[in-house]
């Protein structure tokens, strides 16, 4: 698939914070409201409160030394992979372009998916606009508009919305009829995701990846499956002589998993049918597609690298365009061992899908460029330098320095003297308001009940699904809470009914996406985890517990988008979601957090703290946060009616912004949601 694209703009400077920055900066002196609250002495918030991130050690997968000879390059290649744009069919699609800013996406025209997800049968009607290439606006928002705000019910809306905001992928293809619907008139447009993008900023301390946990914590080189996926296999060369096929099992690599399943995803990056072999074909030297020659890729040859790069800096070619390499084999091989890459013999891959071994016939295969259906080493392991290389990479992206980071570094230990109360807290980190709101994420004394965010939101990493959380758990990634049998880090939160998604309760052609599904298949035991099992499953319509680090930077949120503010959200765990606490499909959803619901100046406090939460590295795009060029689609021209096809393929023209390359020294922000460029 062609790319078909011009530049229509170039990212401008936000000169200005965000109404919400502009908000929460005004309300900073409110020491009345700060005052009528009792302030119970630091000491007894600093054990349960997030600590500094940089008192954790980053999740290592076990057994690199294996497969990585020179891990400098390995995070080279990891960081050329996630910006090519050239990863994708359509020479468009770059992993990096749905998480260009804060590791999320701002973009808000051709965002909307129909709630593709829904149950028994997928919901392709449009409800929060007309249809594809759809341009939010903030009036949209939240997507689900209560009837009667502040309550829940079963469900109680003026607007039931099952869309979801997410990311464009690739384009449908023009001469195929588009079954689901993207499409505008004759022209297709590019097709949105069904959940909306997480961050892959600190990503590396999950225990899984997706929103719904199907990345696996092992990586088994090949797909995002893990163990669970029998036949993934790959090659290894000792004597180049005679390739063995062998497992690979990673641990601590969910990052490799998540990888490597957008590449093959005809939603985001992948023309249908496309395999990881085609990929590995196409990028890892070229080979002959039915007796024609494949062209060899420069790694980011469509876009400019600074030399001031923090990792590729050395490489660049600037101002031309690509690192100095010819080619991602250059680089493959200077960062795995060889045995990996290097081999006599080619693999051929049969109509039936088993492989065989096959002499190299230079009148068939030269310089790697092999007859159809039979790969070089490199080329079948494709999947696994790029798993490991992005993992290794992605691992870099650490935002730890944060004013609450900073703020818990002079505070580290819940051993304060009594008198060390918030009200004599040093400012200069965070702000009165935001103490505040700390005292109330962690609140244990609030009236009747406790607003408890950090239940969920706990330790450093701001999330109960983290390895590290699940490593140290008695019976690692399944638990009980409150009677019910969940996956450890996975919550269903009430936003929409369990029926428009089932997350982490779904299956698929391998079985239940939950750990605790697989560990019971029929029924939930009587007592689990030393407790009573009163309510049964927990796990249907359940959600990764994401971390609230820069979680101001990345708006819309929850897994579908639904509301665009962070009082908003705050808004919808007061009242303890959309949707009444009932069994639905055997999933439970939160109870409101407190009892009464928090007063607006609470809100205004939370909200604080959660912003004290953003690493100023990531806003102003500085190392391990700088990055290439890339241009990335902004929705098509016209509206949901009609759009242009200049020249008659069959997929709708692009609206292409340019993302300048930055180097260590970072440049200007990058505009949010619904700001600049990604708001008109």
């Amino acid at each position: 698939m062609r790319a078909k694209w011009k530049v229509v703009g170039a990212v401008v400077a936000l000169t200005l914070a965000s109404g919400a920055e502009k908000r929460i900066l005004s309300e900073t002196s409110r020491d009345a409201t700060i005052a009528r609250v009792p302030n119970p002495p630091l000491s007894s918030d600093l054990a349960s409160l997030p600590g500094d991130l940089r008192a954790v050690a980053v999740p290592t997968p076990l057994g690199l030394d294996d497969f990585v000879r020179d891990k400098g390059m390995a995070i080279a290649l990891g960081k050329a992979l996630f910006w090519d744009m050239q990863v994708g069919s359509d020479g468009v699609q770059a992993c990096a372009t749905c998480h260009f800013r804060a590791g999320a996406d701002p973009r808000s025209k051709n965002q909307l998916s129909p709630g593709l997800k829904h149950v028994p049968e997928p919901d392709l009607e449009y409800t929060t606009g007309p249809g594809p290439n759809y341009q939010l606006k903030a009036s949209d928002f939240p997507l689900t508009k209560l009837a009667t705000p502040g309550t829940r019910g079963a469900l109680d809306a003026v607007t039931d919305s099952n869309d979801v905001v997410s990311s464009q992928g690739i384009h449908h293809p023009g001469d195929e009829v588009d079954p689901d619907g993207f499409f505008v008139g004759r022209a297709n447009t590019r097709r949105v995701e069904p959940r909306n993008t997480p961050s892959v900023i600190n990503a590396v301390f999950n225990h899984r990846q997706f929103w719904d946990g199907r990345a696996e914590n092992v990586f088994n080189g090949v797909n995002h499956l893990g163990q669970r996926d029998a036949s993934a296999k790959l090659f290894r060369a000792d004597d180049p002589k005679t390739p063995i096929e062998v497992r690979v099992e990673i641990t601590n690599a969910s990052l490799a998993s998540q990888a490597v399943a957008p590449i093959v995803s005809d939603l985001e990056m992948a023309a249908p049918e496309r395999t990881r072999l085609d990929l590995g074909a196409a990028l890892a030297t070229g080979k002959r597609n039915q007796g024609k020659r494949v062209a060899k890729v420069r790694p980011l040859g469509k876009q400019k690298v600074a030399p001031s790069d923090s990792v590729l800096g050395g490489m660049s070619r600037w101002p031309k365009t690509g690192l100095v390499f010819n080619r991602y084999d250059e680089m493959i091989k200077a960062a795995f061992f060889e045995k990996w890459w290097r081999c006599k013999k080619l693999i051929r891959v049969n109509p039936d899908g088993s492989r065989t071994l096959v002499q190299r016939n230079d009148g068939q295969c030269e310089d790697d460029n092999c007859g159809e259906d039979e790969y070089s080493l490199m080329q079948y392991n494709f999947s696994l330098f790029f798993g490991i290389a992005v993992q290794l990479y992605e691992s870099t992206l650490v935002s730890d320095d944060t004013s609450w980071d900073r703020f818990r570094r002079e505070h580290p230990l819940a051993t304060d003297p009594p008198q060390n109360t918030w009200t004599n807290v040093n400012t200069s980190h965070i702000s009165r308001l935001a103490q505040f709101g700390a005292n109330l994420f962690n609140d244990r004394t609030r009236g009747p009940s406790n607003v408890r965010c950090s239940n969920c939101h706990e330790q450093n990493e701001l999330t109960d699904a983290s390895a590290r959380r699940i490593a140290d758990a008695v019976n690692g990634p399944v638990r009980n809470r409150d009677g019910n049998v969940i996956d450890k880090g996975f919550n269903n939160i009430g936003v929409r009914p369990t029926d428009d998604d089932l997350g982490v309760g779904a299956s698929d052609a391998f079985g239940p996406l939950s750990f605790t599904r697989r560990l019971f298949p029929d029924l939930p035991p009587a007592s689990f985890d030393g407790a009573a099992v009163t309510k049964g499953f927990g796990v249907q319509g359940a959600f990764k517990v994401p971390s609230l680090r820069n979680v101001a930077l990345t708006a819309p949120y929850f897994h579908n988008g639904d509301v665009r503010t962070l009082r908003e959200v705050v808004e919808l765990y007061s009242r303890g979601g959309n949707v009444a606490p009932i069994q639905e499909l055997d999933g439970t959803v939160i109870e409101p957090l407190g009892v009464p619901s928090l007063a607006p100046d609470e809100i205004d406090a939370i909200v604080a703290f959660l912003e004290s939460l953003t690493d100023e590295r990531v806003l102003s795009q500085r190392a391990p946060f700088d990055h290439p060029q890339i241009f990335v689609p902004n929705g098509h021209p016209g509206n949901s009616r009609n759009t242009t096809d200049a020249d008659g393929d069959g997929l709708a023209d692009d609206r292409m912004v340019e993302i300048q390359a930055v180097g260590a020294a970072g440049g200007a922000p990058i505009p949010g949601f619904l700001e600049g460029y990604f708001g008109k």
